[in-house]
């Protein structure tokens, strides 16, 4: 099952199937509704692989600053495009992953990014629980904010911490083959990837247990979390309603 969820595609990675995951009470995600992914760099045959999938409404939880220098495939044009800053670098007390400047252990700034930005996390909430195809949410690596993103809509679903977990250690398998790409098609990718220290290049585990037992702690529970940024039992109805079987 961990296999079938990975997608490949020729210049974009860490793209993947959140289905098939049980929840607590016994249910299943369902396959191909919702995806999350490193950035969406297509190629013509990248954008027919997102085409069979059925994706017509990506997120992009990438900065305004990222977006204005790095773009977006033109292929998207044809795709509901919603773009969802999970944080501007600007606004928050640290620049999470900048290289050379002494950020929060990881599994804090996952939590700091959770309290901090919780519009942006119920906007992506709402969006994908308002559709009614298949959806993909992503960011750079598709690690840390889309992790962010992924674990409270897993953890919204019922499913149990030890998979949302296990589903983020699954980014780690992506790393190779993006700086692969990245030294011969953007070198100035490969360059960043490769000043990055270890402790941001591998999905540490206890970096999310760290958040999902800090929002835990913080709000009493997941349920009481998504209330505080504005995310009504309505929408978590809706994405029950849609994303399980």
């Amino acid at each position: 099952m961990m296999m079938d969820r990975h997608v490949s595609f020729e210049s974009c990675f860490n793209f993947r199937d959140l289905g098939g995951y049980l929840t607590t009470d016994g249910r299943t995600v369902r396959w191909g509704c919702v995806f999350r992914s490193g950035s969406l760099r297509l190629t013509p045959a990248d954008f027919a692989v997102l085409q069979r999938l059925r994706v017509r409404t990506v997120i992009d939880l990438r900065s305004t600053r990222e977006l204005e220098s790095e773009g977006r495939s033109g292929y998207l044009g044809e795709l509901d495009y919603h773009h969802v800053p999970l944080f501007e670098q600007e606004a928050l007390p640290f620049r999470p992953f900048e290289v050379g400047r002494p950020d929060p252990p990881q599994g804090e700034m996952y939590l700091s990014i959770a309290v901090a930005c919780g519009d942006s996390v119920a906007r992506c909430l709402r969006t994908i629980a308002e559709c009614d195809h298949a959806v993909v949410f992503h960011c750079a690596a598709g690690r840390d904010r889309t992790g962010i993103v992924a674990a409270i809509l897993l953890a919204s679903l019922g499913v149990p911490d030890e998979t949302i977990v296990t589903d983020y250690a699954l980014s780690d398998r992506a790393l190779e083959p993006w700086l692969t790409w990245a030294k011969v098609n953007d070198t100035k990718v490969a360059a960043d990837i490769e000043a990055l220290p270890n402790s941001l290049l591998t999905a540490s585990p206890q970096s999310l247990i760290f958040l999902l037992e800090g929002v835990r702690s913080s709000y009493g529970s997941i349920e009481k979390y998504l209330v505080g940024i504005g995310v009504g039992a309505d929408v978590v109805g809706a994405l029950r309603s849609r994303l399980l079987e």
